[in-house]
């Protein structure tokens, strides 16, 4: 399956950088970034830790250390502008993209799929025709579609810049819906 994504070349954003892809591997947890960020490495993985996105989802996963967790992106690949900076993918790409995230979750069914922040949960929402409640505050509210948890909550750079005061409210929100699920 993995190679199957490498090999893709459907929108044509795996000429600015190949697909950033984690380890295929059964898993209990997965969290879906909205796109592949420029690599520094070819050991580099979606939701990296060296980003603020990634660090904060690895202080979540220590918390919650007996979990199995996947990293990945609704667009695998690095979407550019003209002058070469990164950009968000517009909807032609994240729709072209969207097949792999299907078949990333039928291949390593997680049990909980978290969506990071309302550009992600939206595409989800709208390619599986299922409408998701907003979180309040630090409340987060799930769907189940085919057997899996899906859990819309806030874009993790958004804590780390905005709401950095309630990062921790942040991460028990998080682990709660965790312990409830698994």
């Amino acid at each position: 399956m993995i190679e199957q994504i490498r090999k893709c070349q459907k929108c044509g954003l795996c000429f600015n950088q190949k697909p950033l892809l984690d380890v295929e591997k059964e898993c209990q947890v997965f969290w879906v970034g909205l796109s592949a960020k420029r690599m520094r490495s070819d050991k580099e993985l979606p939701l990296s830790p060296e980003t603020n996105t990634g660090m904060l989802i690895q202080k979540i996963e220590g918390m919650c250390k007996e979990i199995s967790t996947y990293k990945t992106n609704l667009v695998k690949c690095l979407p550019l502008t003209e002058e070469q900076k990164l950009r968000y993918p517009n909807r032609q790409e994240i729709d072209s993209c969207f097949e792999h995230l299907i078949n990333e979750i039928q291949t390593m069914s997680p049990k909980i799929v978290f969506l990071l922040g309302e550009k992600v949960y939206s595409s989800v929402g709208k390619h599986f025709k299922i409408s998701f409640e907003k979180w309040n505050e630090f409340e987060y509210h799930y769907q189940k579609y085919n057997g899996t948890y899906y859990v819309p909550i806030h874009h993790p750079s958004y804590i780390y810049v905005y709401k950095r005061k309630q990062m921790e409210q942040y991460i028990e929100g998080i682990e709660r819906i965790i312990n409830q699920l698994l």
